[in-house]
């Protein structure tokens, strides 16, 4: 540790990230010496949303590496690049792997993911649907001055006829009015959320809420509130 604490002092921009010991584990003393950890060896996008959530129970976003793989193909590279980008967003992806539309969803994601880092990374995060409790999951960051916001909605593994309920968001300010913008859409997709693009006050959207969720398999849903 001492040798670390050193050459921390002489290599003051050099990037420690620790590891993982595989199976989940971590050695979360490490994060004295390292800003960030590689929690899971496990990168499959749908154990993650799991493993991220029960990280953010204790950890903030930013001490947590997430990278989006060729794990589980049958899952699209956009929700595995939206599951991964809740937090440290990283690729561990053969660029040749990757179709055209594919390549530019993923440089457009990490344009946005890197334009909303501060949020992400240095905002409050909300838990609003646990993966424990049912088909899908949602997550938020807002920034400390109720400005900006970023919401995370996954579908896992919905059922046939299912319930959908709206997501009802936290840590806004309910006299300000937020649009709403799905961002992270793949190259000539546009998208079918019916607030898109829309205005609502904070006080609605935590009230009532955002219907995001939808019966597809793996889907997934970055969207952007910016109060005006």
């Amino acid at each position: 540790q001492r040798q670390m604490c050193i050459r921390d002092r002489r290599y003051p921009d050099l990037l420690f990230e620790s590891c993982s010991g595989g199976g989940g584990r971590f050695e979360a003393g490490m994060l004295y010496y390292s800003p960030q950890i590689w929690c899971s060896d496990n990168t499959d996008p749908i154990e993650r949303l799991f493993i991220q959530w029960g990280f953010s129970q204790i950890f903030p976003s930013k001490a947590m590496s997430a990278h989006v793989t060729s794990w589980n193909k049958k899952t699209s590279v956009k929700f595995r690049t939206d599951v991964a980008s809740m937090c440290k967003l990283g690729f561990d992806l053969g660029l040749k792997e990757l179709n055209a539309d594919e390549l530019t969803y993923c440089q457009n994601a990490v344009a946005n993911w890197t334009r909303l880092k501060k949020v992400i990374l240095d905002g409050d995060q909300y838990r609003l649907v646990s993966p424990y409790d049912g088909n899908h999951m949602s997550l938020m960051y807002a920034s400390p001055d109720k400005n900006k916001a970023v919401l995370y909605t996954y579908d896992i593994h919905p059922r046939f006829g299912e319930k959908l309920l709206p997501v009802k968001l936290q840590g806004l300010d309910a006299k300000k009015m937020y649009k709403v913008k799905e961002i992270n859409l793949m190259p000539n997709k546009k998208s079918n959320l019916g607030a898109n693009e829309k205005t609502y006050s904070g006080d609605y959207l935590m009230k009532i809420g955002i219907n995001a969720f939808t019966t597809n398999q793996a889907f997934s849903r970055v969207i952007e509130l910016t109060a005006e």
